[in-house]
């Protein structure tokens, strides 16, 4: 995909975008993180098996086609212990090339198999994993998810720190670039925190349908991108919707929005402070300017109703 030069770009700064050359800005090469789901199967009823039992498991194919594969037959000889019995189920799924695509099941407790999906796109309904003993006697499998699949986009133009998430077994946990997750600040954000500005690669990135709308900003999707974070250069940064409008003047003010208050855009920059909610960065503590103003915000409109605005930033954060 490339970008051409379209309505919104002819006439305003795009959130993220670098107006430094590349060979004077300071980047680092970041993902956005997601989340696999997760699902435990609890298994219960006598032990040893008093005879051989056949265990067989449906499950929904991940293709669309709404049908269903199956684990199985999984014949579990007699007398054989229920933890022993659990084992060879799991086997049998790890040893399944429809469902071992799907998840990754390791036997985590005695009589629990943990299932971690491949993909983030994954997420199916614990309850269509339906299981059969034979004879049943008193088995059972009780499937419970305990992580949801979740993969939320990043915006440009925020800013950003770096993420402490960890990427579940089966996740691809790094890049040729040596690539880190990153997320927007919270509340127990600090300065020290704080990295650089999530910036514009637009091969890497997910438009708005028209693209020139003027409510939905362009964002790195999860899990399938690597993104520049600019760490040193001019970039141009989002203005929370609440904020006075922001000058070149010497005296104004930057903070970075971390928590919902006066501000509602977390990662956006604001020109008066919201008490906790906000971070000053063009000189707090006293010396340390991480960002200041390069030229007063743009006040075009590209037409009614738009509500995105950007000012342009020196932002000073080595890597």
């Amino acid at each position: 995909m490339t970008q051409k030069s379209t309505f919104r770009s002819l006439f305003r700064m795009l959130p993220g975008h670098m107006f430094t050359p590349n060979q004077e800005r300071e980047t680092e090469s970041l993902c956005s993180p997601f989340v696999l789901q997760q699902i435990t199967l609890t298994f219960a009823g006598t032990s040893p098996f008093a005879a051989e039992t056949t265990f067989n498991m449906t499950f929904p194919l991940n293709d669309g086609s709404g049908l269903s594969g199956t684990v199985g037959p999984v014949v579990i000889p007699a007398a054989t212990t229920l933890t022993a019995g659990v084992a060879l189920i799991n086997a049998a799924m790890v040893a399944n090339g429809q469902f071992s695509q799907m998840f990754l099941a390791t036997q985590t407790a005695a009589l629990v198999i943990t299932l971690v999906a491949k993909s983030p796109n994954i997420s199916i309904n614990p309850a269509l994993l339906v299981e059969t003993f034979s004879p049943a006697v008193d088995y059972t499998m009780v499937p419970a998810q305990s992580v949801a699949a979740a993969a939320p986009s990043l915006e440009m133009g925020l800013f950003y720190v770096l993420s402490t998430a960890t990427f579940p077994v089966g996740a691809i946990t790094g890049t040729p670039r040596g690539a880190r997750p990153a997320a927007l600040p919270g509340a127990a954000t600090t300065i020290a925190d704080l990295r650089g500005v999530i910036a514009r690669e637009t091969n890497s990135t997910t438009l708005s349908p028209t693209f020139i709308d003027g409510t939905t900003f362009d964002a790195y999707p999860a899990g399938r991108s690597i993104w520049p974070g600019m760490l040193r250069g001019e970039v141009a940064v989002r203005v929370d919707p609440a904020s006075p409008a922001i000058t070149a003047s010497l005296t104004q003010q930057i903070h970075v929005v971390i928590a919902a208050g006066v501000y509602s855009h977390i990662g956006s920059v604001a020109g008066v402070a919201d008490g906790a909610n906000t971070l000053r960065i063009d000189n707090a503590p006293t010396g340390n300017i991480l960002a200041r103003v390069i030229q007063t915000e743009e006040t075009f409109q590209a037409f009614s109703g738009y509500s995105g605005r950007c000012v342009a930033l020196r932002v000073n954060r080595t890597n």
